[in-house]
């Protein structure tokens, strides 16, 4: 159906679009914007709020980190001070805390240690050693506390942080060092000689006076100065073990023109006469002379002339009899019972050493001084003992004439004027020295350790022995060590002597006062005595015994021998009794007190020997033959 138009209603008419808006749509967009941007400007706000509190709180959280540590440093160099900071260690061992007496005490013992071992190098297939010492290197122990003590305060910064970190990680101080490279490389010289395969260096021989030159050659060796190099920072460093030297072709240290020089030097010297002059005296030393006394040695990379003054000395000894005179020690007289000190005297000596060094560098005109030369005992020394007067003295008995009577008389001798200083121990084997011939000792029959008799250099000496053994036993003074012979011997008292037998068997005794003893001693034919003169502070010695604990018969051994007639027997040895004895020797004191000192003494029983043939009727079952004592 169609509608007609009304023509009695008027249309709306047409609204004009508004300026701001086109639409109802538009606007709403428009609002919808707005809200949004309001929303997130917003949130862009609350978010801003937080970011900035955060950071106030982490800027917080830092500083009191720091504070924290900073403080933590602080009350640590607080409670340190003067010491080693804590994981602080000195050439590996730690030395936390510790103060500076006890860093240096510290140090020196490291030190000690250090120059106690010697430094290992490898060079090619060769092991070479050196201490620290021959190496040139010193260590400073003041420099070693003040190192490990400043440890961790150098830098204020870095040492904040350093609290920490050595919590687990230790801060080494190496040994502070200093090398001498000049002695450095004199170790280095003498390796490089030693190993050099084909390595020769320059030398000088000298035949009279006739001057020869040994040509250099180079060869394979260490090789320098990458070797010096490597030691040095092997010392520094405190590595002590397997040092690699590099080896290689080596050039020898002194050369054909360094050798030439040194023998251009040599000819020179032995080219004519030196002058000596002595105090107002003139020696005319023709070069035959003293060229026995030159020789040449490297140093670094010359070679050096050198004139030895003792081998000068040898060769014109002759020449300097007229100034010179030997020192005179002091000596002791003894007079009866007393004694008194015959005084020392200074000798003079011409001292070459000023002559050598004037002539190794190629003088012609030398000087040598006149000096004193102090005896090695004086006066003063010889008082100082006081040795007043005889304490002991005692006297063994032998038969005349026999070879061991020779080696008694000539250990006597050789005993005679011994000095023992206060708290010395006198030991005899060491001032006889073993026996021998040159010395004048004979061959005399000793005990073997068999029990029979033997041959033996020095036989006899033993009953020295025993005579100084029974004066010190005297004397009061301390017995140290003694052995009674295998057998008891009727010549000597019984359990109170002492065999010898070098080096294994002595006789020592101390001397334990403050004054010295002067040992004396005489001889005839049929007789020794020892005597001893000091003063042994008043002491008084008597001895009780021998008492025989034990009494070991003689056994006899039999040996068949079918070259007796039958039935009959030979004595080879006749045997000794064995004993078990004690002897007392009673010490009295000047103050009074008493001291009892037991000596227990074993000899060995000694088999009779013999020899039969028994007759082939007779049984075993017979009775024993009486043994021949």
């Amino acid at each position: 159906m169609t509608t007609e138009p009304n023509p009695d209603r008027t249309p709306n008419p047409p609204v004009a679009p508004d300026a701001d808006s086109t639409s109802a749509t538009p606007r709403s967009h428009s609002a919808e914007a707005r809200a949004r941007r309001a929303r997130s400007q917003a949130r862009s706000a609350r978010r801003s709020g937080h970011s900035d509190a955060e950071r106030a709180w982490l800027l917080v959280g830092i500083l009191c980190i720091a504070l924290v540590i900073v403080a933590t440093s602080v009350f640590e160099r607080l409670t340190h001070q003067g010491e080693a900071l804590p994981g602080v260690s000195l050439a590996g061992q730690d030395v936390s805390g510790k103060s500076a007496t006890e860093l240096l005490d510290t140090a020196r013992i490291l030190i000690a240690q250090r120059g106690s071992t010697e430094f290992a190098a490898i060079a090619g297939k060769n092991a070479l050693t050196a201490s620290p010492a021959a190496l040139g290197a010193s260590y400073d122990p003041v420099e070693a506390v003040r190192a490990s003590r400043e440890a961790g305060r150098s830098n204020p910064i870095a040492s904040i942080f350093a609290t920490f970190l050595r919590r687990g990680h230790t801060k080494n101080i190496a040994l502070p060092v200093s090398i001498d490279d000049a002695v450095l490389a004199g170790v280095l010289d003498g390796w490089q000689r030693s190993i050099g395969d084909g390595l020769v260096d320059g030398s000088l021989i000298f035949k009279g006076t006739e001057v020869i030159e040994v040509t250099p050659k180079s060869g394979t060796s260490i090789v320098r100065p990458a070797a010096d190099d490597a030691m040095r920072e092997a010392i520094i460093a405190g590595e002590t073990n397997s040092i690699r030297l590099p080896v290689g072709e080596t050039e020898p240290v002194i050369n054909e023109a360094a050798t030439r020089q040194a023998a251009r030097k040599a000819r020179s010297l032995l080219a004519s006469p030196v002058t000596l002059t002595i105090r107002d005296a003139t020696l005319k030393l023709d070069p035959s002379s003293f060229s026995s006394a030159l020789s040449v040695r490297p140093k670094g990379r010359e070679l050096q002339l050198v004139v030895d003054p003792k081998a000068l000395r040898t060769s014109i000894a002759a020449s300097l009899v007229p100034f010179e005179t030997p020192p005179v020690e002091a000596t002791f007289a003894v007079e009866g019972s007393k004694v008194r000190v015959i005084p020392s005297a200074t000798g003079t000596v011409v001292d070459l050493a000023p002559a050598a060094k004037q002539m190794s560098g190629g003088s012609h005109n030398v000087d040598a001084p006149v000096g004193e030369v102090a005896p090695v005992h004086d006066t003063a020394w010889a008082e100082g003992l006081h040795i007043n007067g005889l304490v002991s003295t005692y006297t063994t008995n032998h038969p005349c004439c026999m070879a061991r009577v020779t080696n008694i008389h000539t250990g006597a001798a050789a005993l005679s004027g011994a000095i023992v200083e206060p708290g010395a121990t006198f030991s005899l084997n060491n001032h006889l020295g073993q026996r021998t011939l040159d010395k004048g000792y004979v061959v005399a029959p000793a005990i073997a350790a068999d029990l029979s008799y033997e041959d033996s250099v020095g036989g006899g000496v033993s009953q020295l022995s025993t005579t100084l053994f029974n004066a010190v036993f005297f004397g009061g003074y301390q017995d140290v060590t003694h052995t009674v012979h295998s057998l008891y011997l009727s010549r000597y008292p019984l359990g109170r002597e002492a065999t010898l037998n070098y080096p294994s068997i002595d006789n020592r005794f101390k001397n334990d006062t403050k004054n010295g003893v002067l040992i004396i001693t005489s001889f005839s034919s049929t007789s020794v005595t020892v005597s001893l003169y000091g003063d042994n502070e008043g002491r008084t010695v008597r001895a009780e015994g021998p008492n025989i604990i034990e009494t070991i018969p003689v056994v006899v051994e039999y040996t068949e021998d079918p070259t007796l007639p039958i039935g009959t027997e030979k004595e080879l040895f006749a045997g000794h009794t064995g004993y078990v004895v004690e002897n007392f020797r009673i010490i009295k004191y000047a103050d009074g007190t008493e001291k009892r000192q037991r000596f227990r003494e074993r000899y060995q029983m000694g088999k009779q020997k013999v020899a039969r043939n028994l007759d082939p009727a007779v049984t075993t079952t017979t009775a024993p033959l009486v043994p021949l004592l």
